[in-house]
């Protein structure tokens, strides 16, 4: 939906991984039914799609947009058909999701497909599934992993960060493919950006979501209502304090010009609070995942400040207890909609320590 109008994409094949077995999703149009999707049988699988779920015709390009925490569990389904020749574009919340890919998925790096990440500013809401409704005018920012470039590389992007149009040269055909598709779409607002531009930029949409998310999610309260708070004004403080603290310390950004400024206590304090005056309205992305009762990002969100805090040997105290409260939230949200019984004092203290509580 665009402009409070239908605008409908069909012709496409959509295919659903469910139980280690991929299904088929026939097209059904809700204006001119001819079968409901029941009578079609969807969760059935077809000849078709057993074929695919074992096929290993190759992936050139991957556009990877799920949720952090499930990310693995998504690309494993097709890891096998990534080539080293592949390129993987991550569109999510959170930092440090490629990391974890390289860890779990291809810890061989000979065999790693080329990655592309990006940070997309457009507003949607999920009316049902398959019902998308754009609600705001944003731009879509991709390019190069900082971390997977030499020094030297790194180095000359320090010189070359004001930059507004790139050179792709020695990029991977799949990845050159990939990024001037996403440019030459006008309604995405793209643009590819030097790997410095887009760390920093990510830096400061982690900064902003470290606090935003978080509280809102604790405080089960719209954006906007942690405006004009003096006691959540305080609390915001605080945790930008550490999270400046980290980023200013962070060895890939030893050099860059401005890096002090940028991402001072006041400047990031005062993204925040222009973002949720912005989206004032809105439900945050992590209170939204404890209303469902799916797992947050904010081990990927304010854990990534905690670890690269425990790599620089800086504490980071207030978003340790920020996750785990979270997470603490989440829980207890599950033991609620399953009906469990709480546990009485006693019972919680034998059960002190193990594992779940």
């Amino acid at each position: 939906m665009t402009n409070g109008s239908d605008n409908n994409k069909t012709g496409f094949d959509v295919n659903v991984w469910d139980n280690k077995t991929w299904h088929s999703i026939p097209y059904y149009d809700e204006r001119n039914p001819i079968a409901s999707p029941e009578e079609q049988k969807v969760d059935t699988p077809s000849t078709e799609v057993d074929k695919f779920g074992t096929d290993d015709e190759r992936i050139e390009c991957l556009i990877v947009a799920t949720k952090a925490p499930i990310t693995i569990k998504a690309l494993s389904t097709v890891s096998h058909r990534l080539t080293p020749d592949s390129t993987i574009l991550f569109l999510q919340n959170g930092m440090g999701i490629i990391d974890e890919v390289n860890e779990k998925i291809f810890p061989d790096a000979s065999l790693r497909p080329h990655y592309l990440q990006g940070i997309v500013s457009h507003g949607v809401k999920m009316r049902k599934p398959f019902h998308i409704e754009y609600a705001g005018l944003g731009t879509t920012i991709i390019g190069k992993q900082l971390s997977s470039m030499n020094q030297s590389t790194i180095e000359s992007t320090i010189e070359s960060t004001v930059d507004t149009k790139p050179p792709m040269a020695g990029w991977a055909p799949s990845t050159t493919y990939l990024a001037r598709t996403l440019t030459l779409t006008p309604p995405l607002v793209a643009a590819v950006r030097p790997p410095m531009d887009l760390f920093q930029s990510q830096l400061e949409k982690l900064a902003m979501n470290c606090v935003i998310n978080p509280l809102t999610a604790l405080l089960d309260v719209k954006n906007g209502e942690l405006l004009y708070n003096y006691s959540m004004t305080r609390t915001m403080r605080m945790l930008l304090a550490e999270i400046s603290t980290v980023i200013c310390a962070l060895p890939e950004l030893d050099g860059v010009p401005g890096v002090k400024e940028r991402f001072s206590v006041e400047r990031l304090k005062t993204l925040v609070k222009r973002l949720a005056n912005a989206t004032a309205a809105n439900t945050s992305s992590m209170l939204q995942d404890i209303y469902a009762m799916k797992t947050t990002e904010v081990g990927y969100i304010n854990g990534y400040i905690v670890r690269r805090g425990d790599e620089l040997g800086i504490r980071c105290a207030l978003n340790y207890m920020i996750i785990q409260l979270v997470m603490g939230k989440s829980h207890i949200s599950k033991l609620r909609e399953a009906g469990a019984v709480p546990l009485s004092p006693l019972e919680a203290e034998e059960m002190d320590g193990e594992e779940g509580l």
